[in-house]
């Protein structure tokens, strides 16, 4: 998702519109203006993770091609049953979390109650403290432990959150009983699959369940984190300067990480910019205000692929650079998100994660929805009418 930022990027244009002497207040901006070039730092983050993406793929080429994903490989062939029966029936308790789906990981902070910002209004500035909850599945015990040493290294207490599997799932009806459905008439657009694949209904019904847990036991602000998160240099000390800085700005969501497609829509402050139609949902905090919008609005019987869901929310992306679709999808999609991200980026993807990612690309063990069986007990059709016909356009040979 690099997408040459470099061709964004014109270091006098952004440091004219950086600095405090704005206004402090999000403006109403216009998706349909063109974007300002992306900062330096930002450039050169996202440029070495897609260069040392492609090292690891030339290195690892025989294990990448192979898309063996349905376990990180760390996982014994004799517990490959139980890890399914425990994602299986983790589906059943959606869209609410219980204490067995919450395991706290609280020995690396060196106090109970943990503040990024030192602030005394700390909490109105959106400080998320002990509410950081990271989303894992059961399959991914090699991500839980890249996790495990991230928060140590941070010294940071979170919550891990059992995910929802989209894999597990093995009929439309099962996934209907539970309320969840795409948008009407659902189509992907140029630069994504054509139909949602099991993998990003997972994602966005994992998320989904956070924020349902932040409304039911009114969470002020969440950082909600994907295993596959790296936290960059003196992570504790810039969020809570971030925070700060962001002091009387009209937001509901801040991004930590982001894969920008476009420039951004405005430099708000130093570190802060009002992102344009962005990518990735690695890393961002939710204020409650946005979380109750999105579970009041019942957003999980209209849902699509989550970071693309966000954009849309935001009123992004409707001059069609990135999604052409987006105006339509936008008459379905609230358009509630508030939306600053932190520039340079706080976070970022550890690089080869995105080969055990669970949304980023067609696997063995990842189905378009449609090609499920309609009913439970159906027995499976001989091949997957919608992902053979998705290969043959795109000249793509089966896995």
């Amino acid at each position: 998702c690099f997408l040459s930022c470099a061709a964004w990027f014109s270091p006098n244009s952004w440091r004219r519109s950086a600095g405090s002497s704005g206004p402090r207040f999000l403006r109403a901006v216009s998706s349909l203006q063109e974007p300002l070039p992306l900062d330096e730092e930002t450039v050169r983050l996202h440029k070495s993770y897609h260069d040392r993406t492609v090292d690891y793929t030339v290195q690892h080429y025989d294990w990448v091609n192979a898309k063996s994903y349905s376990t990180d490989g760390t996982i014994p062939e004799e517990e490959h049953d139980e890890v399914w029966r425990v994602s299986k029936a983790r589906l059943q308790y959606w869209p609410r979390l219980y204490e067995r789906h919450i395991h706290q990981v609280s020995e690396f902070g060196s106090q109970a109650t943990q503040q990024f910002s030192n602030a005394s209004d700390a909490l109105e500035l959106g400080d998320p403290m002990n509410n950081i909850f990271i989303i894992n599945l059961p399959r991914r015990p090699a991500k839980l432990k890249h996790v495990m040493s991230q928060l140590h290294q941070a010294g940071l207490n979170a919550f891990v959150v059992d995910a929802i599997d989209g894999d597990a799932f093995t009929s439309q009806e099962e996934i209907d009983e539970l309320g969840a459905s795409t948008l009407p008439n659902y189509c992907g657009h140029k630069n994504t699959l054509p139909h949602l694949t099991t993998g990003q209904l997972g994602c966005f019904m994992s998320h989904f369940t956070i924020w349902h847990y932040m409304v039911e036991n009114n969470i002020p602000a969440a950082l909600i984190l994907e295993d596959d998160f790296d936290l960059q240099e003196n992570f504790k000390e810039r969020l809570g300067a971030c925070l700060d800085e962001a002091r009387g700005l009209d937001w509901n969501l801040m991004y930590l990480g982001r894969s920008p497609t476009e420039g951004d829509i405005r430099r708000v402050t130093e570190h802060l910019a009002q992102p344009g139609y962005t990518l990735w949902t690695v890393g961002y905090i939710f204020k409650l205000d946005a979380a109750k919008a999105l579970v009041e609005a019942h957003v999980q019987k209209r849902l699509a692929p989550l970071d693309h869901y966000f954009s849309v929310a935001m009123g992004q992306g409707f001059r069609g650079h990135w999604n052409e679709n987006a105006v339509e999808w936008s008459k379905y999609i609230p358009q509630v998100l508030r939306g600053l991200a932190i520039t340079p980026p706080l976070v970022m993807p550890y690089v080869g994660s995105m080969f055990l990612s669970d949304t980023a690309m067609l696997r063995n063990g990842t189905k378009f929805v449609t090609d499920l069986p309609v009913r439970e007990g159906d027995p499976w059709t001989a091949g997957r009418k919608n992902e053979e016909e998705w290969r043959a356009a795109q000249g793509v040979k089966d896995p």
